[in-house]
């Protein structure tokens, strides 16, 4: 072996590179690890200590001399760097960046921090709910059998899963507003099918699959949350 040594302090074998391999790993962009091999233990032969250059990452080192496999290891780091082990503990111990809460959506009609306070209510009269009731809030009221509804009705299998009417409360105007929703299936309200939105009032009756279902009004021309929120500002 003709070992030799480059002016930035590299040792390279003369007899099989003609400059410091080294300087132009480097040199070409992409980062260089400086590593040693040993025995690999499958029995192949003595402990190999020459260094080699390899790619720190993505890439297998080259094979020693003889075509033995290499077991690569980090060599001591220089002094103001540090190794690659290091580094690598580094980033896994540090703490995670800060980040910013997920947006939710909050409803526009928010009485102070706390939910949507209520806006009416539906009375079941006949079905398998009978005698039960169901908040009304602000904005869309999604009504089906599925638990996700803002109305569940989870015992009439005639109703559909998902969105079979829509009960709407709009607080600027104060009014209350049944639309046909998502499903096939219709609804009604005093017997009249919903196709178009049509205006719902005190003691009015939607009939949704076999349950019948009375409304009972809190927001109106003589009381709205609104009127509470702007005493508080």
């Amino acid at each position: 072996m003709n070992l030799k040594r480059c002016e930035n302090g590299h040792f390279f074998d003369g007899d099989k590179f003609p400059s410091c391999p080294h300087c132009a790993a480097v040199g070409g962009g992409q980062q260089q690890a400086t590593m040693s091999y040993g025995d690999t233990g499958n029995g192949y032969g003595p402990a190999m200590t020459e260094n080699v250059t390899v790619p720190m990452y993505g890439q297998e080192p080259q094979a020693a001399p003889g075509g033995f496999p290499m077991q690569p290891q980090m060599a001591e780091p220089q002094a103001g760097t540090i190794s690659l082990q290091d580094a690598v503990s580094r980033a896994i111990t540090a703490p995670a960046p800060m980040q910013q809460d997920e947006e939710k959506t909050v409803s526009l009609y928010q009485y102070k921090n706390h939910a949507d306070p209520v806006a009416g209510w539906l009375v079941c009269i006949e079905g398998a709910d009978f005698g039960s009731s169901f908040t009304v809030k602000s904005g869309r009221n999604f009504i089906g059998r599925a638990s996700h509804m803002d109305i569940v009705l989870r015992g009439d299998n005639s109703i559909s899963r998902e969105k079979h009417a829509i009960i709407l409360y709009e607080p600027k105007r104060r009014e209350f507003i049944a639309q046909a929703g998502e499903s096939r299936e219709l609804f009604y309200l005093n017997d009249e099918v919903v196709l178009n939105p049509m205006r719902l009032k005190q003691h009015d009756i939607l009939t949704i699959g076999n349950t019948r279902l009375m409304f009972f009004p809190c927001c109106g021309e003589d009381f709205s949350w609104e009127d509470f929120k702007k005493d508080e500002e």
